[in-house]
């Protein structure tokens, strides 16, 4: 099965970014960003998964699990 959004956001770990780092990073919580990779609640604007993919240096389509997705 593939993983969630909220679990590729969790990749933040192989980067060495902290929670903490992250939510600063994109403007959140240390717990709306648990939330999101706990999958405790939906990641559905594509404004906010393009700001998290953009702290995360990775492609919109790549942390939407859709490599063709044109940006």
């Amino acid at each position: 099965m593939n993983p969630t959004i909220g679990e590729r956001v969790a990749w933040r770990r192989r980067r060495g970014m902290s929670q903490e780092v992250l939510a600063g990073l994109v403007g959140r919580t240390v717990d709306w960003l648990s939330r999101a990779e706990n999958n405790r609640m939906e990641l559905d604007r594509l404004s906010v998964i393009k700001t998290l993919a953009d702290a995360l240096d990775v492609s919109l389509g790549d942390l939407l699990a859709e490599p063709t997705l044109m940006e």
